[in-house]
């Protein structure tokens, strides 16, 4: 069971990071001001020691804590593009790899258009704070560490993509076909061992091509999603253009009329 103060002290840890973030330093001083006056002086300091989160940092904290199964589709998805990248490593052709590069492309996007319409709702939307969220929301798929702050909501600042699609070491290849057993004689020793040497070397160039094609598979996926993005803001701009355009065209027709109609009284004025 969680001690009563302990359980406390959570729950407004968890308040804090739901302030938006120009709220976010001045409730965590008067909270840790208050803990210290109780005589709380470490959770105080705790309290203090939480820093202030950015502002794609606060909008994936509050699409996370909204969209629960979304975040654990987000992490198994990561888990199954890594188990992918390690069958591709291994040789096995496909091994699924981009399957699982487009599960995760499918929920990333889903949770980074409900950060999108979050920021917007609060005025805070910008391109980079919505690359941003997509960047860490990539990271946090593959990135255990990332992944806990995005589970609990505490996160405070963004995170950039991973290079890659988690670790590989230790990673056995798994040859195409059986060595062929060494003749029991000088000569099919040295030739097995020269053989053996020959294929390790192939074998590590094999690796180290695929490592390449992965990452650039990632690099070519993360610029379509950014390409179809702006494509969807232009199309967007060029909307908004086009009705501004209309509404200036009709405040610059009511103007005219007025002038006219300023003009006929003017005249009847002078008449």
């Amino acid at each position: 069971m969680v001690p009563r103060g302990k359980a406390s002290n959570e729950a407004e840890i968890d308040r804090l990071f739901d302030l938006p973030p120009e709220r976010f330093t001045s409730a965590r001083d008067d909270l840790a001001n208050r803990l210290k006056a109780e005589g709380r002086a470490k959770e105080a300091a705790q309290i203090r020691s939480l820093r202030r989160p950015t502002v794609a940092a606060w909008a994936v904290n509050q699409v996370a804590r909204k969209n629960r199964e979304d975040v654990a589709e987000l992490l198994a998805a990561g888990k199954a593009l890594q188990q992918a990248q390690r069958k591709v490593l291994s040789g096995v052709k496909a091994g699924g790899f981009r399957e699982a590069m487009e599960r995760r492309r499918r929920v990333v996007t889903r949770l980074g258009k409900a950060a999108e319409r979050l920021l917007a709702e609060a005025g805070k939307g910008s391109a980079g704070a919505i690359e941003a969220i997509g960047a860490t929301l990539e990271a946090a798929s593959l990135e255990e560490e990332v992944a806990e702050q995005v589970r609990a909501g505490r996160l405070s600042k963004e995170v950039p993509a991973p290079a890659g699609f988690g670790a590989t070491g230790g990673l056995e290849l798994v040859a195409d076909q059986p060595a062929p057993k060494a003749e029991p004689t000088a000569r099919g020793g040295r030739a097995h061992e020269s053989a053996a040497r020959e294929a390790k070397e192939l074998a590590a160039a094999a690796a180290q091509a695929r490592r390449a094609a992965i990452k650039a598979r990632g690099e070519a996926d993360r610029l379509e999603a950014k390409s179809e993005r702006l494509r969807q803001e232009a199309e967007e701009t060029r909307v908004e253009a086009r009705e501004a355009s209309k509404r200036a065209g009709e405040s610059e027709t009511a103007a005219d009329r007025a002038q006219s109609e300023a003009d006929r009284a003017a005249r009847r004025l002078e008449d």
